[in-house]
């Protein structure tokens, strides 16, 4: 099986039987947002405890590639803190994925821009409770 088909199986796996997948209830930040050019749409909530990411979570709708990177990025920044997940870049989640999605970049990096800007906004409401909508 060559490295390609071992990341396309990963993708399907993780499509299929997704981890962090759900929502929390007692959340310090909840945000949504969307692909309008494709319709992929994924929400994640987050508790936030001494400025690291205790848990998160995520639910959606989309193609199974802006499902699997969801999954692996919630599961890649549980315990680290904002200002690390502030910094993961697009080409953090193609490696996560396995460096095979670059033509569908939205699709792949759908849930990492919903999790940075919801960051943001929940530094400028001072650490408050924040629930917003991302404009992609």
């Amino acid at each position: 099986m060559q490295s390609n088909e071992i990341y396309s199986e990963l993708i399907l796996d993780l499509y299929r039987n997704p981890v962090n997948h759900g929502e929390l209830k007692d959340y310090d930040i909840k945000a949504g947002g969307g692909n309008p050019s494709c319709g992929d749409r994924v929400q994640i909530t987050l508790k936030i405890e001494d400025g690291k990411i205790s848990d998160i979570k995520f639910s959606g709708k989309g193609c199974a590639i802006s499902m699997a990177a969801a999954s692996l990025l919630t599961e890649h920044v549980k315990g680290k803190s904002l200002a690390q997940a502030k910094k993961i870049s697009d080409n953090d989640v193609f490696e996560m994925l396995g460096g095979i999605i670059q033509t569908r970049i939205k699709c792949a990096t759908l849930a990492k821009t919903v999790l940075q800007k919801s960051i943001e906004e929940w530094e400028k409401n001072n650490g408050r409770k924040t629930e917003t909508e991302i404009t992609i």
